[in-house]
């Protein structure tokens, strides 16, 4: 049986190392807050000393390409499931499990499966104030596992990323949240470009809804297949402890090197909170 080989750069040990920054930090911070669930578990905010939080979805993405002879279409149905506790009032730590099967309507591709445990955490660093956003620090390390039609042999490597989510109110029921952060892959950085496709953002204008409702629009590739789209978000309060979140998005246009594209994104999800 071949063994798996899972290379380490130094850019991996340095993310794994704020990992671990982090989680030290999150011991040693505390602070009261209370404040609407629905703002509570999204954006920069984090769950509350002690609370634990069960997150459940089911995921598509469609990708297609229009272009002669390179004409193709994938689809990916993808299953997560996580939990976040809460640390201090001031952090968070998160640990998730996420599998994918994806298919290619092409004879030039073939189906891949997988699943990636990842392991993260979140510090709230600042809680805003007049026009200076509420700022939060966080990290992650995932473990993507693949294996394709081509190869029987199953491949994993290591792929972290860091940044900052803020926060800026907007009177009493609106909320600008934007995000940038740096992921890392197994391929190193080629050139400036490359580089510019490992960072990941996402920019939302929130609407919340006194009777429990926040809806949400926005663009981001701070999804599955790191790609930028146009977002349409529903977070919905079930109960105290329930949260419905549902999430399209698409994206289109030209091929650098020909052809139409167009990607198609939807996500149902279930929060819970246990305790």
């Amino acid at each position: 049986m071949r063994k798996t080989i899972i290379p380490i750069s130094k850019s991996t040990l340095l993310a794994i190392a704020f990992f671990g920054l982090m989680t030290l930090a999150a011991t040693a911070t505390a602070q009261n807050d209370t404040i609407h669930p629905l703002v509570a578990t999204t954006g920069p905010n984090v769950l509350g000393e002690g609370h634990i939080q069960w997150n459940n979805s089911l995921e598509y993405h469609h990708y297609g390409h229009n272009w002669g002879p390179a004409d193709f279409n994938s689809h990916s149905f993808g299953l997560t499931t996580g939990f976040r506790f809460g640390i201090g009032n001031r952090a968070e730590l998160t640990l998730d499990l996420a599998g994918a099967y994806n298919t290619f309507d092409t004879v030039n591709f073939h189906n891949t499966t997988g699943f990636t445990p990842a392991v993260g955490a979140k510090l709230l660093l600042f809680d805003g104030k007049a026009w200076v956003p509420q700022i939060a620090f966080f990290t992650h390390v995932a473990s993507p596992v693949m294996q394709n039609a081509y190869n029987d042999r199953w491949t994993a490597f290591v792929q972290p990323e860091i940044g900052f989510e803020f926060r800026n109110p907007l009177g009493k029921q609106f909320l600008l949240d934007y995000s940038l952060g740096y992921s890392w892959d197994r391929n190193p950085v080629a050139d400036f470009s490359d580089f510019v496709n490992h960072v990941q953002y996402s920019l939302y204008l929130r609407h919340i809804h006194s009777d429990g409702h926040m809806v949400s629009l926005g663009i981001s590739n701070r999804n599955s297949a790191h790609t930028p789209t146009m977002d349409f978000d529903y977070l919905y309060q079930l109960n105290k402890n329930l949260q419905l979140n549902i999430r399209c998005s698409f994206a289109g246009g030209v091929h650098k090197e020909g052809g139409i594209i167009d990607r198609i994104h939807g996500v149902v999800g279930l929060n819970w909170m246990l305790k």
